[in-house]
């Protein structure tokens, strides 16, 4: 079979199970298996279970489950209000609270790694909040969507860390060119939500903008908003310790992240006083399912593509890319956009699996560098998250402010999506925005 054909048709089979409602680890096992018995070479069952164990022999993954549950075992402490109640004062300005929730998103992101965990601990104090100031929904809802983006960018970030695991690229890296991104996409998050409500404020009465800006000024947290902030100081020395030890060289990312997980269990128990035996029972089991899914899916994502490699379609597939158009940043732009439709329906690091195994043979033979591709391609995840219909961070928006419409929410992802968009731009023609700290750390 002809090794485009053969990639199409795969491809159209794992989205078709998904669409049907098949789990995705089990939808890429499935399409896997089909297309093995569809080639005719039966003899490659028996290697399919062995493939997806030795596919997950790697040392650096031992740092999954210890940046997971470090994540988890902030989601369950009071860290998130804490981290909104510490900002919400801040800045007095308008839009001041807006900007206050993309900082929280981005502080919190840095502590949990996951875009939902961000969206929900960020926008379950957020968004009412923000709606109870006279926010327009689309905008406080969109906030929230388009700042738990920044949790699958801003180190640690378990994105970046697979694809450095698949693509044998440095972790410590890969998490520092995240870092100037990140911050990046804070002030462009921050510049549109001060724009957004500097116009919206000049189409209200005065006597409407008084009481809007006496809410700013009164609401909140008061004076435990200094409280708060001592409290997830401590957090935020852990995080800056661990990029610290990255950077240095000091350790690998595994012993980092169980050293994390380990001072992430000591600060909950002295700061928040989290003693109970059922919290922390839900805590390992919500860190097991989480671990397992992923690495389910990461397995047999990886069995899927060696599978596609095995029939020549990463190198059919990298020669066409190189010869189908004169210019790589043509050819680099239908990979964003293919990114961007498999992110509407496969979660970011199954993406990361399937993608980067097949396409790196063309970043590295054109001259792009793997850890911008990296970043460039976590950015289209995090649009994946917010892509309407099927964008996970509309549906956890939705689940934490269920009285504002479905079709509000996904209008207020659409300008956090274009900001993303942009991002995506200025990286490619600015990528020293990404390579800068890892070309630091390499001096």
């Amino acid at each position: 079979m002809d090794p485009i054909t053969l990639a199409i048709l795969a491809t159209g089979l794992l989205l078709l199970l998904i669409l049907a409602g098949f789990p995705i680890g089990y939808s890429l096992a499935g399409a896997t298996l089909v297309m093995m018995l569809a080639v005719g070479d039966a003899s490659e069952i028996r290697y399919m279970a062995e493939g997806a164990f030795t596919s997950l022999d790697s040392i650096e993954l031992v740092a999954l489950p210890m940046f997971i549950f470090m994540g988890a075992i902030i989601s369950v402490s009071p860290a998130g209000s804490d981290i909104y109640a510490a900002l919400s004062r801040l800045l007095p300005i308008p839009g001041g609270l807006g900007i206050s929730t993309i900082g929280g998103c981005a502080m919190f992101s840095a502590i949990s790694g996951s875009a939902p965990a961000t969206v929900a601990a960020i926008g379950s104090s957020g968004v009412p909040e923000m709606l109870r100031r006279r926010y327009p929904p689309q905008l406080a809802t969109g906030l929230v969507v388009g700042g738990g983006t920044l949790g699958i960018l801003i180190p640690p970030s378990i994105v970046l860390l697979l694809y450095g695991v698949v693509t044998k690229t440095s972790i410590g890296q890969l998490f520092l060119a995240g870092i100037l991104p990140g911050l990046m996409f804070v002030i462009l998050f921050s510049a549109y939500t001060w724009f957004r409500m500097r116009r919206y404020l000049a189409t209200l009465t005065p006597a409407e903008r008084a009481e809007i800006a006496e809410l700013e000024r009164t609401a909140g947290t008061g004076g435990g908003s200094g409280a708060a902030l001592r409290r997830v100081l401590p957090f935020f020395a852990l995080i800056a310790g661990i990029m610290i030890a990255l950077y240095g060289g000091w350790a690998t990312p595994s012993e980092i992240a169980a050293v994390g997980a380990l001072a992430s269990i000591i600060l909950v128990l002295v700061i928040y006083r989290i003693t109970g035996f059922g919290t922390w029972q839900t805590l390992l089991m919500k860190s097991v399912r989480d671990t397992s899914m992923i690495l389910i899916i990461a397995a047999f994502a990886y069995g899927f593509a060696q599978f596609l490699s095995f029939h020549g379609v990463v190198s059919e597939l990298t020669s066409l890319l190189l010869n189908a158009f004169p210019n790589k940043w043509v050819t680099l732009a239908l990979l964003w956009a293919l990114m961007l439709v498999l992110g509407c329906f496969l979660p970011p690091f199954a993406i990361i699996v399937i993608v980067a195994p097949m396409f790196l043979p063309f970043i590295v033979d054109t001259g792009l560098n793997p850890i911008w591709f990296g970043v460039f391609a976590t950015i289209n995840m995090e649009m994946g998250c917010i892509t309407p219909p099927l964008g996970i961070n509309l549906f956890v928006t939705k689940s934490i402010a269920p009285q504002v419409p479905m079709r509000d929410i996904m209008a207020g992802s659409m300008p956090f999506f274009a900001i993303l968009a942009l991002g995506s731009l200025l990286i490619t023609l600015f990528p020293q925005i990404v390579l800068f700290l890892p070309d630091l750390m390499t001096r």
